[in-house]
């Protein structure tokens, strides 16, 4: 790329995430450890809750080992079939997170349901240290990620503190279920909590593909308004007229707009002066840095009709 191509270019299509690279590799292992005991001590005790949330993080553990395959490849440079780079892979990976986040709640409420029907005898005691360790370490983590989203935004950062958030409040469920079999033996609060925190795991997943669903389709962003964009844009001396308007997002907060612009004849014979006034008020106002516009102009668009016009009738 020489000097001057460089100094056209608008935005690079990669992404590198140092912090939330880091942060994924700790989650990683902390979860991993912590799964293994929740699931040993599950079928110890006897506890549902304990063997849900277990699966839980199991769902946790292949998540963020897919999120760093996906910060791995938003890494990489664009190539000549993949013009984009590969950065919409985090919002595919995000989109699957978020889906078997809501196959694994349907699972937990089965079984919980199964549960109450044919109640089965709890071990409160090992319960009670396995949640009160699970309620730290899900601290920790919850404490880690955010501080993480703090410094880079990134959507497997965010769905990644929806599935601890999810297992927090499932280590206070599980430590709430021990005291109330405790005192009145009812083991049957057992399956409801965990109904309950399945209940909570779907919302989760079920948010975590609604936001990646709007990016593979394209949908404008969050907090845009067309309708506003088009008319501001409009407002800048020599525009008459947007059409073929497009605002979508590739990944998380990498946004690009396309246009065609309609100048004014007096405007039409120095385009650029205007057409870089709309992308400074576009780059401006709204951060829009990845823009291309077309120009346009009516009577030299029916040139251009009257020109192929004559070769159709020949």
């Amino acid at each position: 790329m020489n000097n001057q191509t460089k100094y056209f270019h608008h935005v690079e299509h990669r992404k590198f995430q140092n912090s939330s690279k880091t942060t994924l590799w700790l989650s990683l292992i902390i979860t991993l450890f912590f799964t293994i005991v929740e699931f040993v001590g599950g079928i110890v005790s006897n506890s549902l809750a304990l063997l849900s949330d277990s699966f839980h993080m199991l769902s946790d553990v292949l998540a963020l080992a897919l999120s760093m395959v996906a910060i791995y490849f938003a890494s990489k440079a664009p190539t000549k079939n993949y013009t984009y780079g590969f950065m919409r892979l985090e919002i595919i990976v995000a989109f699957l997170n978020g889906l078997a986040l809501i196959v694994i709640s349907l699972g937990i409420m089965y079984e919980g349901i199964m549960r109450i029907i044919h109640p089965k005898p709890v071990e409160s005691g090992l319960m009670v240290v396995i949640a009160v360790i699970g309620l730290v370490v899900n601290v920790v983590l919850t404490l880690i990620l955010v501080a993480s989203l703090k410094k880079e935004d990134n959507i497997n950062i965010q769905s990644a503190l929806w599935h601890f958030f999810g297992d927090l409040l499932n280590s206070i469920g599980v430590i709430v279920a021990v005291v109330i079999i405790y005192f009145t033996g009812w083991n049957i609060i057992d399956p409801i909590i965990s109904i309950i925190i399945s209940l909570i795991i779907f919302n989760g997943g079920f948010k975590i593909i609604k936001n990646a669903w709007k990016v593979l389709m394209e949908r404008v962003p969050d907090g845009f308004n067309t309708d506003i964009i088009m008319a501001d844009m409009k407002s800048v001396e020599g525009v008459i007229d947007i059409h073929e308007f497009h605002l979508w997002s590739i990944t998380t907060n990498h946004r690009s707009l396309s246009a065609h612009v309609v100048l004014s004849d007096e405007y039409i014979k120095s385009p650029y002066e205007t057409i870089n006034k709309v992308s400074k008020l576009l780059k401006d106002k709204y951060g829009l840095r990845h823009v291309t516009l077309q120009i346009e102009n009516i009577h030299l668009n029916h040139l251009d009709e009257a020109y192929f016009k004559q070769y159709e009738e020949v």
